[in-house]
């Protein structure tokens, strides 16, 4: 079996994954023509250009466009259903989504209609897939404080259902010491804690995040190859990255493949895990990121395995799931040749 089929066929396990970036092109375009069309999209393919974006602006503008049209709890239903039953069929055996009911928020579809029907059609795909899905609820930095406090309330009326918090945004603007209360709060109540940094800001994003919000894991983390004691601390607490090649790429955090530190941090020693964040709207998913790291950065079939075993040990799943997951891992490559 040649690398491209044993990475297809590999059970895979994603950490940085967006719900609201990830829905099949299909279902949006459906959705288009549903709630009266738009003269710029006439068929998928059209769809597909509109995701091409010049820089992290161009790309939030573009977000809350495909946004709008939500419109109903079915159609976020269809939306986190379709999502999770295309993760599956990629072979994502364990996926932690984030995302961010309160996009979809208006007066005719308040918060809970909108997280309730993430949640039936989350449940509803895993009852039809191979798969297991926890979600992540991403409080946005660009609200601010406050706003993050009320968004945590909100969620932890759903902790059964919820299993993480996360900060996204605009780390420059809005820094990760601003949120520290809320953090605290979210482990108090029982969530584990993730947060973007290091992405479009250096080094000191990471520091923050550890520092101020205690989190457990961080969302791209890129930016911390600037930083030698950062990355020494990385190493001894074995603190996770979850990498996004393409997503990096996409929105010009780094200019070229040539540059991405990924090689780097994984020889350093960094526990780092391998993620699509928003494959739909950066034309790739998590096989497409593995077969990158293959053609382009010499990553060898058991480098990539050990990619997988990272990102299994990076999981808020319980100890009973991981080792589900690490049996299903072995039996997999237990049965398979690579040549």
């Amino acid at each position: 079996m040649d690398a491209k089929h044993i990475i297809t066929a590999m059970p895979k396990v994603e950490l940085h994954l967006h719900l609201e970036g990830s829905f099949p092109l299909e279902s949006l375009f459906n959705l288009i023509n549903k709630y009266g069309g738009s003269p710029d999209i006439q068929n998928v393919e059209d769809l597909k250009q509109k995701f091409e974006f010049t820089d992290l602006t161009h790309f939030i503008e573009t977000w809350n466009w495909k946004n709008q049209f939500y419109q109903s709890p079915n159609d976020i239903e269809e939306m986190a259903y379709s999502t999770i039953i295309n993760l599956a069929s990629k072979n994502i055996v364990y996926a932690e989504v984030f995302f961010s009911p309160w996009d979809f928020v208006k007066s005719e579809m308040p918060f809970n209609l909108v997280i309730e029907a993430v949640i039936s059609g989350v449940r509803c795909a895993k009852q039809e897939s191979p798969i297991n899905i926890s979600l992540i609820a991403d409080l946005v930095r660009n609200l601010g404080h406050q706003t993050a406090m009320k968004r945590l309330n909100e969620i932890t009326m759903y902790r059964d259902n919820v299993i993480g918090i996360g900060l996204g945004g605009n780390e420059e603007a809005f820094p990760a010491e601003w949120f520290s209360d809320v953090f605290i709060e979210a482990k108090r109540r029982g969530f584990h804690t993730v947060a973007h940094a290091g992405e479009a800001v250096g080094a000191n994003s990471i520091w923050s995040a550890l520092k101020y919000l205690q989190a457990e894991r961080i969302g791209h983390g890129v930016r911390a190859i600037e930083d030698p004691v950062l990355l020494n601390y990385l190493k001894e607490k074995q603190t996770p990255l979850e990498i996004c090649i393409t997503s990096n790429l996409k929105l010009k955090v780094l200019s070229s493949l040539a540059i991405h530190p990924v090689r780097k941090l994984f020889d350093k020693g960094i526990l780092i895990t391998i993620n699509s964040d928003d494959p739909t709207m950066f034309g790739s998913d998590l096989n497409d990121e593995f077969l990158l790291l293959f053609d382009e950065y010499n990553f060898t079939i058991p480098e990539i395995q050990q990619l997988t075993k990272n990102a299994i040990t990076a999981s808020f799943a319980d100890e009973p799931l991981k080792t589900q997951l690490r049996l299903i891992h072995e039996e997999f490559w237990n049965k398979t040749n690579y040549c």
